[in-house]
């Protein structure tokens, strides 16, 4: 276990430590819709809020860490301007509003954006007992959590027709980050350019680093699509079992 967990050698990808924190992800994800399915609806909503707490709490420290640690912070890279950061914001939209557009965000945006980086992470050159990689894998995990606890113990239904607006509110979030980018010369988004060993530099190995944003756009695509489809298809078996 030592040498899985090596606090000298950088982590790799599908790596014995990469593999079982991956399976950790899976099983807590799994537990608390387990145990929300469990509850009656203002247990459920307890817990909900517990969660989102959790991972702002857990978001929050790599915030205080970069203060006591000012070294390690990097304005290019450690604003909350990437996707799964602006979480931060996005969330609470979705647990504390009824807007369901802001609940379909986070189902098809953030919680796909943290799975493929849980799956393909932007480790570097960190060690698996670090702060930076741990605090990626256990913020991603919630971030993939909270919007399948939502959807799994009845909190909002994935609907199709919401997602004109939440490729607007995407374009939307974009914003800052496309200003950033040009300003000081980031890659918030990964607009700019692919990461090396991430889904991005995947994509970028076919595709070459000047297009591989319009494979990233088929993906997204794509993953709505899957995403959708068990919902639209029972509306449609529903729709056609009314009309009989």
């Amino acid at each position: 276990m030592t040498a899985i967990f090596s606090r000298t050698q950088p982590v790799g990808l599908f790596s014995p430590a990469h593999l079982i924190l991956l399976a950790a992800a899976a099983f807590v994800c799994a537990s608390f819709i387990f145990i929300g399915g469990r509850l009656n609806h203002k247990g459920r909503k307890r817990l909900l809020i517990i969660l989102w707490a959790s991972f702002t709490a857990i978001e929050l420290c790599k915030y205080i860490y970069f203060f006591l640690n000012p070294d390690e912070f990097n304005i290019k890279t450690g604003l909350p301007f990437h996707l799964c950061s602006v979480s931060l914001f996005t969330y609470p939209l979705a647990v504390f509003t009824e807007n369901r557009v802001f609940k379909n965000f986070i189902y098809a945006v953030n919680m796909p954006g943290a799975l493929f980086a849980l799956i393909t992470p932007d480790i570097g050159n960190s060690p698996a007992v670090s702060f930076y990689f741990m605090h990626l894998m256990i913020a991603h995990t919630f971030i993939v959590l909270i919007p399948l606890y939502m959807v799994c113990c009845g909190f909002f239904r994935p609907d199709i027709r919401l997602l004109p607006g939440v490729a607007l509110m995407l374009l939307v979030t974009m914003i800052p980050a496309l200003l950033l980018n040009k300003f000081i010369g980031s890659n918030y988004y990964f607009i700019n350019g692919p990461v090396k060993g991430t889904l991005t530099g995947q994509l970028a190995e076919w595709t070459g680093d000047d297009a591989y944003l319009l494979p990233m756009t088929a993906l997204l695509f794509g993953v709505w699509a899957l995403l959708y489809a068990p919902f639209a298809a029972a509306d449609l078996i529903a729709k056609k079992e009314k009309a009989i």
